[in-house]
This record gives structure tokens, C-alpha cells and sequence, in this order.
């Protein structure tokens, strides 16, 4: 059986998108990576409101990742699909590490403001080719 991994999250860009160096990048595939931050409000135990923002790493490969190069930047509202991957990496200290990533196929996003009197338009974008799927099959080294 196949288990269910397919995430949503909607937040703000933290940090430009940034083409990452891969030591064998499958077929030549391009990543690109960026941080999204997502609010959650709520009431605490003594009725208080508060809040809690995680910082989630995002993945787009190939056109996709390339297309976010051109259209996204720090500050934009994004709403990422994708599924959740746990990726490892080496340190420039030499340490292993790891972390939960999403890897995007589907990306909608807006400007951080519109022009006076224009009302900010939707843009998605899509991993059309399935890019992701196959540049993520084998595991994937990347440094920092």
C-alpha cells in the first residue's frame, strides 16, 4: 500500500530563491530552494491570544525552480502543494545533517503589494514535466 504524502502550506517568502549547487545532479536537473514562513493564531491555555510561525525549506526542481528564479522574491504570499521529503546534507563543518523539506509541484503566489488602485493578481506555477519525481528518486547530496 501506498501511504498518503501530500502537503499544503501558505505563507511568506523569507528568503529569495537561490539555485543550489548539487554534487551529481540527476539528468542535469536544476534545484532551487526557498523558506517559507506560516502563521498559526490561536488561544492559549489562559486565554490569551498567540502565535506560532514555522520556517518551512521548500524545493522546485528543474523548469519549475527555474520559473520560481524569475517570478518569486522575498515578501510574496505563496500557497506550495508538494509532498514532504526528508533530505541530508554535509555541513560546512563536515556534520551530517537532515530536515524535512516540501518538494513543490504546484505553486500560487502574489505580489507582495499592487500598484495603487490594482487589485494584486494570482500567478501558478506547475511542475508540468513530473521533474520532481524523477530528479528525486535517488538521494541527493547538497552543501552549504
Amino acid at each position: 500500500m501506498n501511504h498518503l504524502n501530500s502537503v499544503l502550506l501558505e505563507g511568506i517568502l523569507v528568503s529569495e530563491p537561490r539555485q543550489i549547487s548539487l554534487s551529481d545532479p540527476p539528468d542535469g536537473v536544476r534545484l532551487v530552494k526557498f523558506d517559507i514562513a506560516s502563521n498559526r493564531y490561536y488561544v492559549d491555555r489562559n486565554g490569551e491570544k498567540a502565535q506560532e510561525t514555522v520556517f518551512i525549506p521548500v524545493q522546485c526542481w528543474g523548469s519549475l525552480g527555474d520559473r520560481c528564479l524569475d517570478k518569486l522574491s522575498k515578501g510574496m504570499e505563496c500557497r506550495t502543494v508538494g509532498r514532504l521529503r526528508l533530505c541530508r546534507w554535509v555541513s560546512s563543518d563536515g556534520s551530517t545533517r537532515r530536515s524535512i523539506e516540501i518538494v513543490a509541484n504546484h505553486l500560487e503566489f502574489r505580489a507582495k503589494k499592487a500598484k495603487e488602485g490594482e487589485k494584486p493578481t494570482t500567478e501558478i506555477l506547475e511542475d508540468e514535466n513530473n521533474e520532481s519525481d524523477s530528479a528525486c528518486e535517488v538521494e541527493v547530496f547538497y552543501s552549504f
